[in-house]
């Protein structure tokens, strides 16, 4: 099937579907769009136009099809649960993943502030804020930013924390780990519900943002059942997400935007296999470069911003602004997807299998982990 990745992890083939990838795909370019509407209605202020109706569709709900999908990969992928070592694997394979072209991102915003102090306003404390933003530890900006200097990673501060937790439970069988850490996330979002952002670890740490990977957890665990549904039943799913993440409502996160997130990403999992057009060859590459895309995106956008202002006027300035940010957003994420991020972790995955001494080889990463 073009598109899917049978893989060979631990002794078994594990499949990265298909629609997985489109989904990423599409929840990068949602977040794409989310900060692109930033810029656009600058411009449309600068025209003297009316604010646009599209700024005020939530984009950000890409955020929670990410939380979900990363539960989902996790559960999928992993076939170790209380194997010696096997925790120790996941997190070397998941830093592998992660912390590379997050290091590389943040090095190259690290270094444009401390060229330009005035672009972006750091807290007196700069040096603690630079490395806690290398470390993914929540820190924040200002009195009500808890956002690293590469903005878009405070996702991440959420996404290693879970990748610890989840370490955590492969020390058990996986009955038992995933009763822990289903345990765990509910104690921890049920003490935290009253913190504010003052606390930033402890905010982070117990937001009901992390009930999003149990959600996607147990997704996973009802694909591994073998439960699917028909194609009618899948459309109805996906609609009823749109329909329940489109209002704000003034709910829990996991109810709010979680559950609407796990209906989408069901209804697209557990439907009959989707056939592959020319739109979804596309999605998958977006899917494949959603990594890069999305941490790079919103540094070209402000610039690019910047210029534009200068460069064009008129009232279809900003509409043309929007169509060429989506298009420079795409093809530099996918530039650096290809000319950065694969090769570093071909350059790491070579590493892992190359073990010193007599040590156990340590599982090398593999096609759906390199996408997860």
């Amino acid at each position: 099937m073009k598109g899917a990745s049978a893989v060979r992890i631990a002794g078994s083939t594990t499949e990265m579907l298909p629609s997985v990838q489109w989904l990423r795909g599409i929840a990068a370019m949602m977040v794409v769009i989310h900060h692109l509407n930033f810029h656009t209605e600058f411009l449309r202020e600068k025209a003297g136009l009316a604010p646009s109706w599209f700024a005020h569709i939530p984009w950000s709900f890409g955020i929670h099809i990410f939380f979900v999908i990363s539960g989902f990969i996790m559960i999928l992928t992993t076939k170790s649960f209380g194997e010696p070592g096997a925790w120790k694997a996941f997190l070397v394979r998941r830093i592998i993943r992660i912390v590379p072209l997050y290091w590389v991102l943040t090095t190259v915003m690290v270094a444009g502030v401390l060229m330009a102090p005035h672009s972006l306003e750091l807290p007196a404390d700069k040096w603690h804020y630079i490395a806690s933003s290398y470390l993914f530890i929540p820190v924040l900006r200002a009195a009500d930013d808890l956002r690293p200097i590469l903005g878009q990673g405070w996702t991440l501060d959420y996404e290693m924390f879970f990748y610890a937790a989840f370490a955590f439970a492969i020390l058990w069988p996986r009955r038992i780990g995933i009763a822990i850490l289903t345990t765990g996330f509910l104690t921890l979002a049920i003490l935290g519900r009253n913190l504010d952002i003052s606390t930033p670890m402890l905010f982070t740490w117990t937001d009901g943002l992390i009930l999003e990977f149990v959600l996607g957890i147990y997704l996973g665990l009802i694909y591994q059942s073998g439960f699917r549904v028909s194609r009618i039943a899948a459309i109805a799913l996906v609609l009823a997400g749109v329909a329940l993440g489109y209002p704000e409502f003034n709910w829990p996160a996991v109810f709010s935007a979680g559950l609407p997130a796990m209906l989408i990403v069901g209804g697209l999992v557990l439907c009959p296999p989707l056939k592959e057009s020319r739109a979804t060859f596309w999605l998958t590459i977006l899917g494949d470069a959603s990594y890069s895309i999305y941490l790079s995106h919103t540094m070209v956008l402000r610039p690019f911003r910047d210029v534009w202002a200068r460069l064009v006027t008129g009232a279809w300035s900003p509409v043309g602004f929007f169509l060429s940010g989506v298009l420079v957003a795409v093809v530099v994420g996918c530039a650096i997807h290809y000319a950065i991020e694969r090769p570093m972790l071909r350059f790491f995955s070579r590493r892992l299998r190359k073990p010193a001494g007599a040590q156990r080889p340590t599982a090398p990463l593999v096609a759906a982990e390199l996408k997860a």
